[in-house]
């Protein structure tokens, strides 16, 4: 159906008439190469085409076809589009069984198919390039398959299905170009336009205007379609949003108004100008197009794939529905009649369309009624989640319902002022609103200080909302105060855990401070408003960048290094005589009775942990600190004594005093400079109980540094896509799983081309270990094999490594299996490191991959290693 939804778009044809298309002189010509294989299975019928007649086809007929669609009257810029034949496969592919229709096994196919022929034709850069498969007849529906581009795209992939349609290939090279389809909106009542439901229908590719419905046209593609390939400006569509008239080019013209955009509360309209064609059959007129989608309960489709697609988005999207304005008929992929006309009228009655025609122009007059209703009444969010600069402090909901909003007025403690309000950010266009970024009120765009806060919100047409609910505001612009000053808080065998006492905030105080790998992932973070904790690995160094923000997401950013270390004091050489302390005061604790003394060597900013009674430390006989004399049964940490990078001796010495040992430490903060925390992406999969659960285990938008984006993958949260599929094995186990969630994580310039984790819960632990047996199994064929054969009879090659140094808190190996491999060679090598941990019910997958022949780093390996480590952490919990 819509290509919004999916990734491959598909052509049904029931009937077609075939009609030739003539050659449009053009300039200069993007020429697109398409390359040819054919594909067979055992028991397949002959193709209805050979890979000959489609070199032919493509050679002329659909050359010429796109040299035409991609040709405006009077256009001055060479972007004449042409496609020829390339290189053909020389023998047919033979595939394991019946080519696949639906889902993503049909699409699996594709991508298998076309590196099984690029590999059989010795190219192996085939980013420029499009593949035509001819399959035979496998029982599909559609007779055409085209994978969804864009107007940046210069390669596709499409399946010829059953077929010999120059139309076909023509269509679906049109999706590879980021086209939809051009679909009919349809009233059972004879209604011309209505909403969406029982009466109007949306009849999937019946808007036969253009070549990308089903019924073979040479008609120009419909301007919304130039619009998506760039062949429109922006500037050459005409917002409309009160009454006005305008003058609208020709469909085929290059220059001029060439389309409206209006809107209709939250119905969305597109409008052109065609002149007659003495070659088609409808006449000079408007035509009408719905660009807000059709529920799928209202689709009429022949491809019963459709009726199990999500739902539309609000995105702008690819498809179009055409209104019939004048007398025409489309059933059972038959049309007659004219779907132009020069009267519109649409289904709210506010906005009626009139025009008048010529060769060169139409002079359309829209009235619509005026607009008089204010838009809704703001929401603020809680104000106790203004934490970060760029959040818009106002809940969605307050859009206009017929136009749009424009800006805002507040109230600061009664002061009424005007408000611009800032774009919305990380927006993409909808179908209500294309070409303007809506606004909105940010906390970064209020005006410093502590008062009551109120807003309201102003339409196109100055209409003015009621105001808000009064707020008392705080809005503090300064960032957090940061300087390279630490204390102990404790310390033992196993680590050391600093305050970070230079951190602070005079404002809001400090919310998050975090500690980020050079990958990304967040290693520590504490929500301390003062003094954040840092915990160190005793005897180990940290590196690490650290981020640390207020409450109303200032920051402060710099390189973080440190290394800590916590000698016993029964390490020490000691004078006097000592005995072991209570087990209160930790491993290696001495009680000294009588005068004592213990000595250590240290280096660094050194703190003395005791225990009840009183003592002093002394470098080269010179006291440095005394430790007064307490009766409480607890550990207690001196001030830090800076001792300095060269290694000295220091001397603890007291009379009647618990010594439990010296923790000593180094720290470095450089390079600091001012950011701002960004909200992260909304995840509206946490609002299901299941997700919800499943989140606390795999990654999350807290494990990563700001800069990238954690959410759930398409199809993440469902059972559709499988789980175990390393080296195309087969995983019965696979048919128990019950719930399953896999996120990625993504960013600009990454260097990973996957990121991921997934969480699959099974239907009970027998199946949990059936499937690591499962996944054992294949991993040992794999290795012994180095690689598999795919389903196209491709062999993918593996280069498997070890790995070593394995770090504490990984599930014990019984219920791990962990792989670092390189999958295939040369330009196609990804380099995998795949660490599945079952527990449980549970399974929980790490996955990093990187397109390239380089490996890993040895440190990388061991980044990754340390993040399953958390998530072992999470499964044993």
């Amino acid at each position: 159906m819509g290509s919004v939804k999916k990734r491959f778009s598909i052509l049904v044809a029931l009937a077609l008439a075939f009609v030739s298309v003539g050659l449009t002189p053009a300039l200069a010509v993007d020429e697109r190469v398409v390359d040819i294989v054919q594909v067979t299975w055992a028991g397949a019928s002959k193709a209805a085409i050979t890979p000959a007649e489609v070199v032919q086809l493509i050679d002329s007929d659909v050359n010429a076809r796109w040299k035409s669609y991609t040709t405006l009257v009077g256009d001055t810029k060479d972007r004449v589009i042409s496609f020829v034949s390339g290189k053909t496969v020389a023998e047919p592919i033979s595939i394991n069984a019946t080519m696949p229709c639906n889902g993503s096994a049909a699409s699996d196919f594709m991508y298998q198919t076309q590196s099984k022929a690029y590999s059989q034709l010795g190219i192996s850069d085939y980013s420029h390039r499009y593949l035509v498969i001819i399959s035979p007849n496998a029982g599909c529906v559609w007779s055409g398959r085209g994978g969804l581009g864009s107007k940046e795209s210069t390669n596709g992939i499409l399946v010829l299905h059953d077929s010999a349609s120059a139309f076909v290939i023509a269509h679906e090279l049109g999706h590879t170009l980021g086209l939809g389809h051009s679909n009919f909106l349809r009233c059972d009542s004879g209604s011309k336009d209505g909403k969406w439901g029982s009466d109007c229908k949306a009849v999937e590719y019946g808007g036969v205007i253009d070549v990308m419905g089903n019924l073979d046209t040479k008609s120009q593609l419909n301007t919304y379609h130039q619009w998506r390939m760039g062949y429109l400006d922006d500037s050459q569509v005409k917002q409309v949003w009160s009454s006005e008239s305008v003058t609208l080019a020709p469909s085929d013209f290059a220059a001029g108004t060439k389309a409206i955009f209006m809107r209709d509360g939250n119905s969305a309209y597109w409008i052109e100008y065609r002149r007659a064609n003495p070659a088609m059959s409808y006449k000079a007129g408007l035509v009408v197009f719905r660009l807000d989608p059709p529920p799928v309960s209202s689709v009429v489709s022949p491809n019963p794939e459709d009726a199990l697609a999500d739902e539309f988005s609000t995105e702008i999207g690819t498809d179009v529905w055409m209104l019939n304005l004048d007398n025409y008929r489309y059933v059972l992929s038959r049309e007659s009649g004219s779907m132009t006309g020069t009267k519109a009228s649409l289904y709210s009655k506010n906005i009626t369309i009139t025009a008048t025609t010529s060769d060169t122009d139409a002079g359309v007059s829209i009235i619509k009624k005026d607009d008089t209703t204010p838009p809704p009444t703001p929401v603020l969010i809680d104000v106790k989640e203004w934490k970060f600069p760029a959040l818009s402090i106002i809940k969605s909901g307050y859009e206009d319902l017929d136009t749009a909003v424009t800006g805002f007025e507040i109230s600061v403690d009664d002061v009424i002022s005007d408000l611009p309000g800032s774009p919305v950010q990380g927006w993409n266009p909808t179908y209500l609103s294309p070409f303007e970024t809506p606004v909105t009120v940010l906390v970064q765009d209020l005006p410093e200080g502590s008062y009551s806060f109120a807003l309201r919100s102003i339409d196109r047409a100055g209409n003015k909302s009621a105001w808000s609910k009064q707020v008392k505001a705080v809005i503090d612009r300064g960032h957090p105060d940061v300087t390279n000053d630490f204390s102990v808080t404790s310390a033992n065998p196993q680590e050391v855990a600093l305050a970070w006492t230079g951190a602070s905030d005079k404002g809001s105080g400090l919310c998050a401070t975090n500690l980020v790998n050079p990958f990304g992932f967040i290693t520590q973070s504490s929500s301390n408003k003062t003094a954040p904790i840092i915990t160190m690995t005793n005897g180990k160094s940290l590196v690490a960048t650290a981020q640390v923000f207020d409450c109303l997401g200032n920051g402060i950013s710099g390189d973080f290094s440190a290394n800590a270390s916590f000698l016993r004091a029964d390490k020490s050489a000691r004078t006097g005589r000592w005995e072991p302390a209570s087990n209160v005061y930790g491993v290696g604790a001495l009680k000294c009775i009588g005068k004592c003394s213990a000595s250590l060597t240290v280096q660094g900013d050194v703190s003395i942990l005791t225990g009840p009674g009183t003592s002093q430390a002394s470098i080269a006989s010179k006291n440095v600190t005394t430790i007064a004399d307490s009766k409480a049964a607890k550990i207690r940490i001196s001030s830090a004594v800076k001792v300095g990078p060269v290694k000295k001796v220091i001397r603890v010495s007291g009379s009647n005093f618990v010594f439990a040992g010296i923790a000593y430490y180094s720290t470095r903060f450089t390079d600091a400079f001012e950011i701002d925390r960004i909200e992260p992406a909304n995840d509206s999969s946490l609002s299901d109980k299941t997700q919800l659960t499943l989140s606390n285990f795999g990654f999350n938008a807290s494990d990563f540094s700001q800069e990238w984006t954690v959410l759930p993958m398409n199809n993440g949260t469902t059972l559709l896509d499988p789980s175990l599929d390393l080296c195309g094995a087969t995983y019965d186990s696979e048919k128990d799983r019950t719930e399953r969630r896999q996120m990625i994580a993504i960013k600009k310039s990454s260097p990973y081309t996957f990121l991921s984790t997934e969480v699959v819960r099974y239907s009970s632990k027998l199946v949990v270990e059936q499937a690591q047996k499962e996944l054992q199994n294949a991993l040992a064929k794999c290795k012994i094999d180095a690689g598999f054969t795919d389903t196209t009879g491709t062999f993918i090659p593996y280069s498997f490594a070890e790995i070593n140094d394995l770090p504490s808190g990984l599930l014990p190996n019984g219920q791990r299996v962990l792989v670092r491999t390189q999958i295939n060679t040369g330009q196609k090598a990804q380099q995998l490191l795949a660490f599945y941990q079952f527990n449980e019910t549970l399974l929980t997958g790490l996955y990093v991959i990187k397109s390239d022949e380089a490996g890993f780093t040895e440190a990388e390996v061991a980044a990754w290693l340390k993040v399953a480590a958390t998530m072992a952490t999470r499964l044993k919990k």
